[in-house]
């Protein structure tokens, strides 16, 4: 199969497509055929050499990706089948043509939502989920600081906030991120760089 690869660290021109073996999934893992992956801060990183991958993990890049269903190993527990449609969060692997996953870290992929689409929500929508309904239990009419608003954890959480009806607000370094965060959909932005946030904060909420 084709994935993309480096030899050695550095930027992106670095990057190349290489044949190499098609993976075979093992107890407990389902192979997806890759429609789409979606790149994340951790790609950027490990191609620079400054994010190894976990041990045992794949060496090609690729937290994310969505496809169909192309194999299941043994000890399946028959939740998937072949030909479902599927987006899964990865440790690595999904910018090649194929990748293997644990079964339960596949979703189902909505009907109404593209693969290009699909393959962006497991890294940083759910990160932002979490975060958000779980951990800090958002409420209705909540003011939320979102710090690194413009990030794709923090450009995911504004729009959930707004989907539970509270107040997104975000910090971010330029004048051109915090303009990328309010046309998603904050309602205030502050430069962390040129001003003290936590005043305006403050001030916001007051």
């Amino acid at each position: 199969m084709l994935a993309a690869h480096f030899d050695c660290p550095g930027g992106p021109e670095n990057l190349y497509v290489k044949e190499v073996m098609k993976p075979h999934p093992g107890e407990g893992e389902v192979l997806v055929k890759v429609s789409a992956s979606a790149l994340n801060r951790a790609d950027l990183l490990q191609r620079r050499g400054k994010y190894p991958p976990p041990k045992g993990s794949s060496d090609i890049l690729g937290l994310e990706a969505a496809g169909s269903v192309a194999g299941l190993g043994p000890g399946c527990t028959g939740r998937w089948k072949i030909g479902d449609a599927v987006m899964a969060l990865l440790s690595g692997g999904g910018q090649a043509e194929y990748v293997t996953v644990p079964e339960g870290h596949l979703m189902p992929v909505p009907k109404d939502m593209t693969f290009i689409q699909a393959a962006a929500i497991p890294e940083a929508w759910l990160t932002a989920f979490q975060l958000l309904h779980f951990v800090g239990k958002i409420q209705k009419g909540e003011t939320v600081l979102i710090h690194a608003g413009a990030s794709g954890v923090g450009m995911a959480a504004i729009q959930l906030v707004r989907l539970a009806n509270a107040i997104p607000i975000v910090t971010a370094g330029t004048q051109e991120k915090l303009k990328a965060t309010t046309n998603a959909g904050a309602a205030a932005g502050f430069n962390y760089k040129n001003e003290d946030f936590s005043e305006k904060v403050l001030a916001f909420t007051q």
